[in-house]
């Protein structure tokens, strides 16, 4: 039910922090974040911080051991026991009682666990620690195989006024592991004494024991109970969906295969995320006869919920190797890998010649769709041991060694296996020395009018030549109350044309000023197109703008403005068909008019926008092309390359780069943009060192004040870290650009949020800097505690990623109070994290007493 290897180093966690984190140098920083990080069992972080704390200048004496025993704490709970053990040996802590509890803790981590009941013997009585010491104590007992001892040590505890429920249901369990279920029966505590869920938990108990005395019947009720919906306040989701296995294996045991197989398709098709589901499905294999019909229903459903083969690549960025793809992905679906697994293994006891093939196969493919499942690992030992049943024992070896190659992404249970079934191989083949390395290691892994027509003619010139404060010169002189009017138009219109944002407020104005104006119709167009392209843009005002417009006055308007009006209306509501086409009736019923090339652009982009690609590089292309020098056409450059870096051919991608480095060459505003949507096509194809030789002397010739600096840096890390994938020396010079952007940036600056959350995962490929890595992650939790402000989804990121890291450890309390943290930001996701925070606890029943 549960492993001592796994328990031991969190047995001061049963009872929580309480009692231990003992008031100290307060009014140092790190010390209180040190803290904070214990609280939230972030060990390695914890650790650091202590080590800050104890640097720091002046520290009074009387305050160090203090920081040197949570900072042993820290340590003993990162599993570094050497280290912690060091720390302990400080002779500022000589004469300290609380080194014993930590010394004892430590030597437990280390596997000498009579030297950690020796530590623990020299607390002394009524130690603020002795409930600790003393459940620690009666674990180590039964590790070490004394279980009289261990249940003598229960029982004291049990003694103790207020004993701990969990300590008695823990005596329980041990006895159950320990195969004496008449004894844990009698050792669970009354259940009418308990708290309903404590109750539930101690009638789970009661069940298993009653089953493995052979009381099915009685064990059945139990679980069937416990199973039903009504039943589920009160259990850990884990025991709750637990009690639907049990009572399948009840029913087994009473012969009703069919009634627990039936319990248990309907459950996994119900629960396709149970904390317990790979229980479920091992448990659905018994139900599977030796040799099952092709169309077994459990075959069936097996092959039901099992994925579709993955399809052949459609072209270079659909394929593995791709750059993008080394990036961290989003964890696969557990029930397709799941039913992957079991498939194989049933399809195995086919009676059809090449079932065997056929299981090898699936396995095979649990690799390649689900390659950072954990089943990958037990796929590997599987094909390890079928290929020693077929005396394939070469292929059994190199199916071992990629079991091995896994490392921590590999279960040490299975690890150890696969180096004994290979060592036990080796044995009998007669090569002793070989088989006894091999034994040896499994062993060790346990985002007048002419007048006026001529003044007015004049301003509009001015305005024409963009001298705008010339115009207003002019205007501020006319006293004819017509001209100025007029006057007042054009400078409307001037300002819209140039998307001012003063033009819709000057507009406005003119059509309140003089509602008989007989160029009203025109206000209007233009005051709907100034609002188009106001900040933000406001499609209401421009509707209403356009509704006052009558439609015998359409005719006499600007064809091209009426038209771009209609395009970014149409734009504005997410109908880029309808701008499109609109776009193109103008075009061909205007083949001569000066606004050719705006509308050449909104027909472009709208059908970028609604994915014709390869079209919209030929409109964007032929702007470029026909009007370089108009002033949309840098813009359209960057669409044409972006439409070809979209299209469905290589030879369009190629082309992208032609037109990136086209516009990456011109001086314009869009140069920049252009080299990084460069620099990313080319991480995007896999072709890193072009990325890097574009980026890498681009970011050292910036200005450490230069806005591009943070971008530049960024993409030069993500393809410094692609770079990596094939040679692990660019990792070092990601951290290089990484520490040298977070070294120029000020500690408030909102984007050092994305350069930590990319260290960390740089930091996370070296393999063996996971608590780096984390307390990256947690610089930005910590900063974003303080102030909740900045980029949300680097620090949500960052949460999630930080997370990922304490739940691949199995650190699952940690991860739970990690993710209370991240809620209590109240980011965007925050209730992403309060859910997982509550999973959390439910499948991993984590008590807080």
């Amino acid at each position: 039910m549960r492993s001592f290897g796994l328990l031991l180093v969190c047995l001061a966690t049963v009872f929580g922090s309480r009692g231990l984190a003992a008031t100290g140098p307060g009014d140092i920083p790190a010390y209180r974040h040190g803290i904070e990080a214990l609280s939230g069992e972030l060990w390695s972080v914890a650790a650091t911080r202590f080590r800050e704390a104890l640097a720091t200048p002046d520290l009074d004496p009387e305050a160090r051991p203090t920081v040197l025993l949570r900072l042993a704490e820290a340590l003993v709970r990162d599993r570094k026991p050497d280290e912690a053990l060091r720390v302990l040996a400080e002779p500022a802590l000589e004469s300290v009682p609380e080194r014993n509890f930590w010394t004892g803790q430590a030597q437990i981590e280390r596997g000498h666990f009579i030297e950690a009941l020796t530590a623990f013997s020299k607390l002394p009585e009524k130690s603020p620690l002795d409930r600790e010491a003393l459940l620690t104590r009666a674990l180590v007992q039964a590790a070490l195989g004394d279980l009289e001892g261990s249940v003598e040590s229960f029982d004291r505890l049990g003694r103790e006024r207020n004993a701990p429920v969990r300590a008695l249901l823990l005596k329980a369990e041990t006895l159950l592991d320990a195969g004496q279920p008449e004894k844990a029966i009698a050792a669970l505590p009354q259940t009418d004494d308990l708290a309903p869920s404590a109750a539930k938990r101690a009638a789970l108990l009661r069940g298993i024991a009653l089953l493995d005395l052979g009381k099915a019947t009685e064990a059945e009720t139990i679980f069937l109970r416990l199973s039903q919906p009504a039943e589920a306040e009160g259990q850990s989701l884990r025991d709750f969906h637990l009690a639907t296995i049990q009572l399948a294996k009840a029913r087994l045991a009473n012969g009703a295969i069919q009634a627990a197989a039936d319990g248990l398709l309907a459950f996994i098709q119900q629960n396709p995320d149970s904390p317990v589901l790979n229980d479920a499905f091992s448990t659905l294999l018994r139900c599977l006869p030796a040799e099952p019909a092709p169309n077994d229903p459990i075959l069936a459903r097996l092959r039901e919920w099992a994925p579709a083969p993955p399809e052949a690549p459609a072209g270079l960025l659909a394929e593995a190797s791709n750059a993008a793809g080394s990036w961290p992905t989003a964890m696969p679906d557990t029930l397709g890998a799941e039913a992957l697994y079991y498939l194989a293994l049933a399809t195995r006891r086919l009676a059809v010649p090449d079932a065997p093939l056929q299981a090898r196969r699936l396995l095979v493919r649990l690799r390649k769709q689900y390659p950072d499942h954990p089943l990958v690992a037990r796929s590997l030992l599987e094909l390890g041991r079928w290929d020693l049943e077929a005396g394939r024992k070469e292929q059994a070896a190199a199916h071992f060694a990629l079991l091995e190659k896994l490392g921590d992404h590999s279960p040490g249970e299975l690890r150890a296996e696969g180096l004994a079934l290979e060592a036990r191989s080796n044995f009998e083949d007669g090569d002793f020395a070989r088989a006894g390395e091999l034994f040896d290691q499994a062993a060790a892994l346990l985002d007048d009018d002419r007048g006026r027509v001529a003044r007015h003619n004049a301003a509009v010139a001015l305005l024409a030549a963009g001298q705008l404060e010339a115009f207003d010169q002019v205007s501020s002189k006319v006293d004819e109350p017509e001209l100025a009017s007029d006057l007042a138009l054009e400078r409307g219109i001037f300002l819209a044309s140039k998307r001012d944002p003063e033009a819709l407020a000057t507009l406005k104005s003119f059509i309140a000023l003089h509602p008989g104006h007989p160029r009203m119709a025109e206000a209007h167009l233009h005051a709907a197109l100034a609002a188009l392209d106001a900040l933000p843009p406001d499609p209401d005002t421009a509707r209403s703008q356009l509704a006052e417009i009558e439609n015998d006055q359409r005719s006499s308007l600007p064809a091209a403005t009426l038209a771009l009006v209609e395009i970014r209306l149409a734009e504005a509501s997410g109908d880029w068909t309808a701008a499109a086409s609109r776009a193109a009736t103008f075009l061909d019923n205007h083949p001569g008019d000066p606004e050719r090339p705006t509308i050449l652009y909104e027909r472009g982009r709208s059908l970028f926008q609604n994915k014709d690609f390869n079209e919209a590089a030929v409109v964007l292309k032929t702007l470029v092309g026909k009007f370089p020098d108009h002033p949309d056409a840098p813009a359209a450059l960057l669409l044409a390359a972006r439409a070809a870096a979209s299209g469905a051919t290589d030879q369009s991608r190629k082309e992208s780069i032609d037109l990136f480095q086209q516009l990456a060459g011109m001086d314009s505003p869009f140069r920049d943009f252009a080299k990084l949507e460069l620099a990313d096509l080319y991480i995007l194809r896999s072709d890193l060192d072009h990325a890097i030789d574009l980026l890498e002397p681009w970011f050292e010739e910036l200005d450490p004040k230069d806005p591009l600096l943070v971008d530049v840096g960024l993409k030069l890390g993500e393809a410094l870290y692609a770079r990596a994938q094939e040679n692990q020396e660019y990792l070092e010079k990601a951290l290089t650009v990484q520490d040298r952007l977070l070294s120029l940036l000020p500690k408030d600056a909102p984007s050092r949020q994305a350069i930590f959350y990319q260290k960390g995962l740089t930091l996370e490929q070296f393999g063996d800097r996971d608590d780096e890595a984390l307390n990256a992650y947690m610089e930005v939790i910590e900063q974003a505690s303080e102030t909740p402000e900045g980029d949300w989804k680097a620090i949500e990121d960052c949460g999630r990623s930080a997370l990922r890291i304490l739940e691949k450890r199995g650190e699952w309390s940690a991860a739970m109070k990690l993710a209370n943290r991240i809620a209590g930001l109240n980011g965007p996701n925050a209730a992403e994290a309060l859910e997982r925070a509550k999973t959390l606890r439910l499948q991993h029943y984590i008590y807080e007493e």
